[in-house]
């Protein structure tokens, strides 16, 4: 082929696209059958924006342009002639019109300008970047914005055309995840193709009564979840701002107890946890006194996760330094690790490894601290408990610092073998202690098997991470996206149910914990991580969403706090002010540092692109 036929043919698709979108902007006019699905459309996009301060409105048809309720309308279209013609359709009633390429749109706006945001229609168009144009929309969108967009699914009687994208529900979902919540969703029955074109083929007033029908069974898909049925997907969505939460938290870790933080200025080191009185509307917060040598460990794990990544910074160091060096105190005069546990020591572990590799001249003293911890870790750790799967997990850390170390090596296969050898026929990890079976348990044995894969490429063990974390979904992942901490038979349950409706003591199964979300979406990310290839994006989305949108109380648990981090727990009727606690068990109102370092391993990863 020549090049001036190259040219010509190059020439006729961009006149032929450019068409199009002009057209798009001003539909010409249609039967009932086929302006129906418009009208829903439209309809569905405007109750859910309701009035804005500013909208950006993303090349819908102008007819939904010029109905929006704001105070300010942008107009954003895929081309300077579709511009020109949105500007003849609308003139007045948009302040301003920009334009953008759609193989590579960026928007023209400051960063949380928007309010609002609303699409019909483009997402259809192959030659539109879905992915970049959707990230651009949530960077212009602010926090308790909504964005309000549309897709075709291939039950779409012009799926069959072939002209344009079609989303099958987990791919629309995925669409947003992980970076937006989804608000709510509308469902848009057609008919079957050779129906829909004979129905378009009647005269107008029979239309109208097949037109009733779709109306009708339109709402029975919204109202009853069945997005299989749907041929048309209008999702409204709020977008997760996982930056500046992530911000929050890593410095809520190093902000003084006086003023809400974790860092004790008279130690120099992260303390246990703050205790907290709620009274439904005001969290006070108190320092907490006891010392566990297991909760700022972990607290250091999320830490230095985040100082490795992408996205992390060096705005802490000298206290990460400081930190460090108070263990090191413990370490020398031997009270650790021999006081630790192994909740304490795999995560501490897992810090002074990645501490080696991020802090060059600091690396052979972080490596011979971590090879103390090591070194008693291979002497004591039987992998007879569950948590010593986080033993095996600061191990690989180790490892991967110093591949050529055989001990470490052999550890870490020791540790795969042997846990993988505790799975049972009901999918879940049995070790000797008697929460075995609970929710943290299983995910940090999934960080472990995951970790252990990743350094040593045995991807055969891949199967038991992934029967644990379907066990979890199908079998403790609530309809809100929040686990339980575990699926107890009836009659391990009744006799607390008994003395909660008695006595008002709340059974442990009925508190659903921030901590637990967090857990689990770290387990994906280094299921990923290790080669795994089962989807879990959208659960993924839904157990960070019950954190920020969802969980019973209809508030955001971090802006409850009003320290940077999330609040501990709910119980299952929505209540954050419970101090009863099933008997033998300690009050519930404290935040524990291990449980803010899971939380920014988590953002961490949502956000350097190990989990989606």
């Amino acid at each position: 082929m020549s090049e001036t036929t190259t040219l010509s043919t190059s020439t006729r698709k961009n006149e032929a696209r450019e068409r199009r979108l002009e057209r798009w902007v001003k539909q010409p006019p249609v039967g009932p059958n086929m302006q129906y699905l418009r009208d829903a459309e439209r309809i569905a996009a405007l109750d859910h924006l309701g009035h804005r301060d500013r909208v950006l409105d993303l090349a819908s048809e102008s007819t939904l342009t010029a109905e929006l309720d704001a105070d300010e309308v942008v107009r954003l279209d895929f081309s300077s002639g579709a511009s020109d013609t949105a500007r003849e359709e609308l003139g007045d009633a948009v302040d301003t019109y920009e334009v953008t390429e759609p193989e590579a749109p960026r928007l023209p706006f400051p960063d949380d300008h928007f309010d609002g945001a609303v699409c019909i229609g483009p997402y259809d168009w192959k030659f539109l970047d879905v992915t970049g144009l959707t990230d651009e929309v949530h960077r212009v969108t602010e926090s308790d914005g909504l964005y309000v967009f549309s897709v075709p699914t291939p039950r779409s009687p012009y799926a069959a055309n072939g002209n344009n994208r079609f989303y099958e529900p987990d791919e629309a979902l995925d669409v947003i995840t992980p970076d937006w919540h989804l608000a709510d969703v509308d469902l848009l029955f057609q008919y079957p193709r050779r129906l829909h074109l004979g129905i378009n083929s009647l005269p107008e007033k029979y239309q109208e009564r097949f037109v009733e029908g779709a109306e009708r069974l339109s709402e029975e898909l919204t109202e009853r979840k069945m997005w299989d049925r749907a041929s048309y997907i209008v999702l409204a969505a709020r977008p997760m701002k996982y930056e500046s939460y992530l911000e929050q938290g890593v410095d809520s870790l190093f902000r003084p107890t006086r003023d809400g933080g974790f860092w004790d200025e008279l130690t120099d080191s992260i303390i246990r946890a703050l205790d907290y009185e709620f009274d439904g509307e005001t969290v006070t917060w108190s320092r907490d006194e006891s010392q566990e040598w297991r909760y700022a460990t972990m607290a250091m794990m999320g830490v230095m996760n985040w100082r490795a990544s992408s996205v992390g910074s060096d705005r802490h160091d000298e206290q990460i330094h400081r930190e460090f060096e108070y263990f090191e105190e413990h370490v020398e005069s031997g009270e650790l690790p021999d006081e630790m546990p192994s909740y304490g020591l795999g995560p501490l572990l897992s810090a002074y490894a990645m501490a080696a590799e991020v802090f060059d001249d600091e690396r052979e003293r972080y490596l011979d601290t971590a090879r103390t911890l090591f070194d008693h870790a291979n002497e004591t750790v039987e992998f007879d408990h569950a948590e010593d799967s986080l033993v095996l997990y600061g191990a690989t850390y180790l490892l991967e610092s110093d591949p050529s170390d055989d001990d470490v090596r052999a550890f870490v296969e020791r540790g795969l073998f042997e846990i993988s050898e505790r799975r049972t026929t009901e999918g879940l990890f049995q070790f000797e202690n008697a929460t075995t079976r609970r929710h943290q348990n299983q995910m940090y044995t999934c960080w472990a098997l995951s970790r252990a894969i990743e350094v040593t490429g045995q991807t055969g063990y891949l199967g038991d991470v992934e029967s644990v974390l379907d066990y979890t979904i199908e079998n403790r992942m609530r309809d809100d996206g929040a686990f339980i901490w575990e699926d107890l038979p009836v009659y391990a349950r009744l006799p607390g149910e008994i003395r909660n409706k008695l006595t008002a003591q709340t059974p442990y199964w009925h508190y659903l914990y921030e901590c637990h979300q967090t857990f689990f979406v770290n387990a994906v990310s280094h299921y990923y991580a290790g080669g795994g290839e089962k989807n879990y994006s959208n659960e993924v989305r839904r157990a960070m969403a019950w954190i920020f949108e969802t969980n019973g109380t209809g508030r955001d648990l971090v802006d409850v706090s009003g320290i940077g981090v999330p609040m501990r727990q709910v119980t299952v009727d929505g209540r954050m002010d419970n101090r009863q606690f099933q008997r033998g068990w300690r009050d519930q109102q404290y935040k524990g540092t291990y449980e803010v370092g899971s939380y920014v391993m988590a953002l961490t990863h949502l956000l350097d692109g190990t989990v989606e």
